[in-house]
């Protein structure tokens, strides 16, 4: 029962120990458990691993839960998308892992608790269009397309290494979309663990951003940020999509709030209180909504798209992050270009 946490099996079991939400933040004999829950967030972030150990015993396994539905109080008051569904995701692993595992006694019943209900079929498994389409619908490979299917008497038929990989979804989606509500009560209680834990999200994601676009250049911007930003510089009116696409940019490419804010002080109608608040809302500091660049399509759309060039140009350029990426890269030079003839 502990090693699949979010069941209705658990949630009866929290509730019929008494286990309350102020019980679980404030009783002193569960010091272990906010301190486990804690680190199976931060164990999460940085490892995509829960850190548990091994569970021996009822009291582990006691302990184990009640870590669990602090880890979801943590990220419900956190707010972060980013964090959600990395806990989110890391769950659905871990699960898939033992499924395939010592624990594989168990797949028919999680998939039930999802919804998924399927059919053993010889040494497969069958389940309605529906419930196979809403797990399979976020997975990119071509093998996952309806049209790839084996179908039989109106069902879908999946062997169970599939059908593992759909549970595995089904948990990701439940645990991403559903949060204990935020209440202050949490927030108060678990201060220092919540602090703990921003402290360390922030750091992995600057590193992310690194990784991804290496060291802010404006050397890389695709024209239309490039045109976006001239104009703001110059003291013109830029629209308000303009506005919404740099900041979204800036953010996207590693900016704080703080940089950003500093970025647009020379527009003309510039309110200082008013501009950070925006920014701090389009970047998601203030709210549940962390906005996305716009596509390439878009910024047509609303008339934004200046001055494309050549790589613009290109059938692939459809973002205008891909194009800051693909401008980070180092160019092939004559020694590393292979020479006609040669074959590596």
């Amino acid at each position: 029962m502990a090693l699949f946490p979010y069941t209705a099996e658990v949630r009866a079991f929290v509730n019929s120990n008494s286990y309350d939400i102020d019980t679980i933040l404030t009783n002193p004999l569960l010091e272990r458990v906010r301190e486990k829950g804690k680190e199976r967030v931060i164990s999460s972030l940085r490892e995509m691993k829960l850190g548990e150990q091994g569970l021996y015993n009822e009291e582990e396994c006691r302990v184990e839960i009640l870590a669990y539905v602090v880890s979801r109080m943590i990220a419900s008051v956190i707010g972060d998308r980013f964090l959600i569904n990395r806990l989110a995701v890391t769950e659905g692993k871990i699960a898939s892992q033992r499924l395939t595992g010592d624990f594989g006694y168990m797949l028919l019943p999680l998939a039930d608790e999802f919804g998924i209900s399927p059919r053993p079929e010889g040494t497969d498994y069958s389940l309605d269009f529906a419930s196979f389409l809403r797990y399979s619908s976020k997975m990119r490979s071509p093998e996952w397309k309806l049209l790839y299917q084996r179908v039989q008497g109106g069902r879908v038929v999946v062997d169970r290494h599939r059908l593992i990989r759909l549970v595995e979804q089904a948990v990701t989606d439940h645990l991403s979309e559903r949060l204990p509500p935020y209440t202050d009560a949490i927030k108060n209680a678990l201060e220092r663990e919540i602090g703990e834990v921003v402290r360390i999200l922030e750091d992995i994601k600057k590193e992310f951003q690194r990784d991804a676009f290496g060291e802010i250049s404006p050397e890389k911007y695709p024209p239309c940020m490039r045109e976006i930003l001239r104009q703001i510089q110059n003291s013109e009116n830029v629209p308000q999509m303009g506005r919404f696409a740099i900041v979204t940019f800036l953010h996207a490419i590693g900016m704080t709030a703080e940089q950003i804010f500093d970025t647009f002080s020379s527009v003309p109608d510039f309110r200082a209180d008013r501009t950070r608040y925006q920014i701090e809302h389009i970047t998601g500091k203030i709210s549940s909504t962390e906005y996305s660049v716009p596509e390439c399509s878009t910024m047509k759309s609303y008339g934004i798209c200046f001055k494309p060039d050549a790589l613009c140009a290109r059938d692939w350029m459809k973002h205008p992050l891909t194009y800051y990426r693909q401008k980070g890269k180092k160019p092939i030079t004559s020694s590393r270009r292979q020479q006609p003839g040669k074959q590596r």
